[in-house]
């Protein structure tokens, strides 16, 4: 690294922003840091591969500014994406970039790729951080909710029951009003023009909506509106946004570890669920949750080989949970929570707390016909009704049970079809 370059970086900001390495002919190098001071100094270790092909190309660094880290994010993307920098092409970590890809459908659903060249639709991008960009989406769900299933279904989704999509975007027959899609395409033109315009651009165009709103008397739109302005605005204040894009959940967990007493909060939840039809194609679903989020890398289907002639859900657990103690590599909760009532929990009380290696993991069930959580601690086994729950966590359970049930029913079908085509 030459001296000029090693200069500028010991007097670099300790600000937000995106940073870029240089030549005469060529930016050879972009990024982001929520400190640039910071993250310039990680480049004066030669001994990495892709600072010794900086060191050998970048003859100039400059900086710029931004408000926040999502500021940052943005325009790193914008930059990379005009000047096509040499290491960023070379160096990806053996990964491609992220893009975000709004679709031409009625309802444009907003997904996360790799592929460049889609056909269907909008790409914005690229973006060197996948866990940023998702982060960030995750932030600006609430505020414009918008839908991310890849395929429409019959019932309604996970993030239809918090609210983070309308549900008549993606689910099957649904009606909806002229209205309603105005609203929506409202949203993916907000979330569009998130990724276009600085902050405070984006906001002008949000407060010339209020103006348009309030002069046709549309009052209750421009209050929406209003409340995405104060929601934008609290975003940006973090600088930090990847530790804040789980806030909606954190509340909840919290409340959720009070409830148990639990000695450490409360983060990875692990939930079962039974399907079957008359004890026949019977199958159990592990559904896994990381701070409020489906971890799907951690989901696990089970074929029950319980063969007696009458279906006994509580025999049934009982074998899904002797044959989870014995693979302990496998994730390991903060709870277990199971669909069902007292049995139930008692089934799970009777083998996890004998496992040493579960003894300290928190049980509880979901009984849904008397909509309540039943908490075992200290021994004993306590009902909560969902309704005295904030309202967070109660959808947070209800959503974590949905899609524990949901994938149980996925693959019970499969094995009820497969049956039939095999003509059994």
């Amino acid at each position: 690294m030459n001296k000029s370059i090693i200069n500028k970086i010991k007097t670099s900001p300790k600000l937000p922003g995106v940073y870029i390495f240089s030549n005469q002919k060529e930016v050879v190098y972009v990024g982001k840091a929520s400190n640039i001071n910071q993250r310039l100094k990680s480049y004066l270790d030669d001994k990495q591969s892709k600072n010794q092909t900086i060191s050998k190309y970048a003859k100039n660094l400059s900086w710029q500014i931004t408000q926040n880290d999502i500021e940052a994010l943005i325009l790193e993307s914008k930059l990379i994406k005009k000047h096509q920098p040499r290491v960023n092409v070379i160096f990806k970590d053996n990964k491609n970039y992220f893009f975000v890809n709004i679709t031409n459908d009625l309802f444009p659903k907003v997904l996360i790729t790799h592929n460049q060249q889609v056909k269907n639709g909008t790409i914005i991008g690229p973006f060197t951080s996948g866990t940023h960009l998702k982060a960030l989406l995750k932030l600006l769900q609430p505020i414009f909710p918008f839908c991310t299933c890849k395929t429409n279904h019959k019932k309604p989704c996970m993030n239809n029951q918090l609210k983070l999509c309308p549900g008549y975007c993606c689910i099957q027959n649904q009606t909806f009003t002229k209205t309603d899609r105005i609203i929506y395409l409202n949203n993916i033109k907000n979330l569009k023009n998130f990724f276009t315009f600085k902050n405070q651009a984006f906001l002008k165009t949000l407060y010339s909506q209020i103006d348009k709103l309030i002069k046709n008397q549309e009052f209750e739109r421009a209050n929406i509106v209003k409340q995405q302005i104060l929601a934008v605005n609290n975003i940006a204040k973090h600088t930090k946004f990847i530790n804040t894009c789980d806030d909606k959940f954190k509340e909840s967990l919290d409340e959720l570890s009070k409830i148990f007493q639990a000695i450490s909060p409360i983060r990875h939840i692990e939930m079962y669920d039974v399907s079957n039809i008359s004890g026949q194609f019977a199958t159990a679903s592990l559904v896994f949750f990381s701070d409020g989020s489906p971890n799907k890398k951690a989901y696990k289907k089970f074929k029950i080989r319980y063969t007696q002639l009458l279906p006994n859900d509580v025999l049934m657990l009982k074998e899904i949970f002797k044959r989870r103690t014995n693979n302990i590599y496998w994730p390991k909760p903060d709870l277990i929570l199971i669909d069902g009532g007292i049995a139930q929990l008692n089934a799970a009380i009777s083998i996890f707390s004998q496992n040493p290696n579960f003894k300290d993991v928190l049980l509880g069930s979901l009984a849904k016909g008397k909509k309540q959580l039943l908490v075992y601690k200290n021994q004993q086994i306590q009902y909560i009704f969902l309704k005295d729950l904030s309202g967070g966590l109660k959808n947070l359970l209800i959503a974590i049970q949905n899609e524990s049930h949901r994938f149980a029913i996925e693959y019970h079908h499969k094995l009820y079809r497969r049956q039939l085509k095999n003509g059994q």
